[in-house]
């Protein structure tokens, strides 16, 4: 009996061996399709249900489903996946590969402090690998996306001076435009504040002067008021006066004209001039004048 059980359980041992190298082989063939294909979701779904058995771990199949991976946009997965390759196949071919899509991933993802490290290791171990001049430009674009500019400018003025061939050349030279276009907005933007900021200044201490001004021009125009009413008053007061010496001169004249005969008198054909009247009415039209500034002031 015991041995019926063991041979059973033998028989179910190959049995199942069989079945699963079979379900193995199939996963990883229909992966392998998929990807030749570019259908990168269901290339990652069979690829990620190959490495599932234990005779599909392997750098090839890890390889392509990090590619997958990438290019699906799953970059979780294919850091995680980046992470476990470089633990587990350090003397794999690809392994110079998967360093660059790591890199590059990190830089997807936005850690490019990371990436930076990252890719920069592998410029240093693979300086003449095909992808070095794609790492480089991912080294830029990680510093251009954490605002070193100038950094970044070096980095894509080295590729275009040593890899004018690569694909990532006119991108380097596009960013080069970019960043010097920038620090021409930033100049101008930086003048413009500077040049606001002046004119902002320049117009309070306008305003401020404008304002001492219209506070002296007040005090100037109380005191011509001032001046004007206290001129007036003299003007009338010396109007009175000589309204006062005119009248006791014309009774003087009238007395005098009493005591001399009709044929004495001088009659001319024109008024004279007389001196005290002329002076008598320009001081009445200055006073007339003052009055109407002292008026208009007023109001």
């Amino acid at each position: 009996m015991k041995k019926i059980i063991a041979i059973t359980v033998l028989f179910c041992t190959f049995a199942f061996m069989g079945f699963s190298s079979e379900s193995a082989t199939r996963a990883f063939v229909e992966g392998c399709r998929s990807y030749s294909q570019g259908d990168w979701a269901s290339a990652k779904f069979m690829l990620k249900k190959a490495v599932s058995y234990p005779e599909n771990i392997n750098p090839d199949t890890y390889y392509m489903l990090i590619a997958a991976e990438v290019n699906d946009g799953d970059n979780k997965s294919a850091l995680d996946d980046c992470n476990l390759y470089l633990d587990h196949f350090p003397e794999s071919i690809y392994y110079p590969r998967v360093s660059y899509l790591k890199g590059k991933t990190l830089y997807n993802l936005g850690e490019y402090e990371k990436a930076i490290i990252t890719l920069s290791d592998f410029c240093h171990q693979n300086e003449n690998d095909d992808l070095y001049s794609y790492a480089l430009f991912y080294i830029g674009e990680s510093l251009f996306a954490c605002y070193k500019y100038d950094q970044a400018r070096e980095i894509y003025q080295t590729i275009i001076k040593d890899f004018a061939n690569s694909e990532k050349a006119p991108a380097a030279q596009y960013r080069i435009d970019t960043i010097d276009q920038r620090n021409r907005e930033e100049k101008l933007i930086y003048l413009l504040k500077q040049t606001g900021e002046e004119y902002l200044s320049a117009k309070e201490d306008y305003e401020k002067q404008l304002r001492l001004y219209n506070s002296e021009s007040i005090n100037n125009t109380r005191q011509r008021l001032e001046d004007a009413q206290s001129r007036n008053e003299e003007l009338e007061r010396q109007v009175s006066d000589l309204e006062a010496q005119l009248a006791a001169l014309r009774s003087a004249n009238a007395v005098k004209e009493l005591s001399v005969s009709a044929d004495e008198v001088d009659v001319p054909n024109a008024e004279p001039y007389d001196e005290t009247k002329e002076t008598l009415r320009k001081l009445k039209e200055k006073a007339l004048e003052a009055q109407r500034i002292l008026e208009g002031k007023k109001e």
